[in-house]
């Protein structure tokens, strides 16, 4: 089965097409990958990147594919073996923190926002506590004690968290204005 799709992939794109299409596509990804590492021309170098590499990705199965005998014995060999898990390894390492970065973004300010007394905010705002507590329950965020969250008041006034921060963010503007 597998060297009948092996010699039909074959015809369809043969080695002497398919392979130097891989290679100059490495070769243009590797400069943008290198151009965006280094911030030169983000706009469009990275959609060129972006949509060449997933060109390349189907190159490379067309490739591995048209060489697959020669590609499974370099796996009989201990250092490819190696050097493929090290990649893998690598690739997972880099990925894994990206994933966990993303979740250091706005989420993570928003979050302490909203967990944060009111005396808290007015700090970190610089603006009067009475007067953001005033603002803040003039526009629907029951706020009845000084050490009391965001959170508890959106719960309390039955409101969105979406909303409270954006009730927040309008009250301290007043607030800031009146100073």
């Amino acid at each position: 089965m597998a060297s009948r799709i092996n010699t039909y992939v074959v015809k369809l794109f043969p080695r002497k097409i398919i392979t130097p299409v891989a290679g100059v596509l490495a070769l243009i990804i590797g400069l943008s990958g290198g151009m965006l590492f280094f911030h030169l021309g983000d706009g469009l170098v990275k959609g060129v990147h972006e949509w060449l590499g997933m060109l390349f990705v189907a190159v490379m199965l067309i490739h591995m594919l048209t060489n697959w005998t020669a590609f499974t014995k370099h796996f009989n060999q201990g250092a490819a073996r190696l050097s493929v898990l090290s990649i893998i390894m690598a690739a997972g390492i880099f990925l894994g923190n990206s994933a966990m970065s993303q979740q250091s973004g706005p989420d993570i300010v928003f979050k302490a926002l909203e967990e944060a007394p009111v005396t808290t905010l007015a700090l970190l705002f610089a603006v009067d506590e009475a007067l953001l507590m005033q603002e803040l329950n003039g526009r629907g965020v029951a706020i009845t004690q000084h050490n009391q969250t965001l959170l508890e008041s959106a719960e309390h006034s039955g409101l969105g968290r979406r909303e409270t921060l954006q009730k927040l963010l309008a009250s301290v503007g007043v607030a800031q204005q009146r100073k």
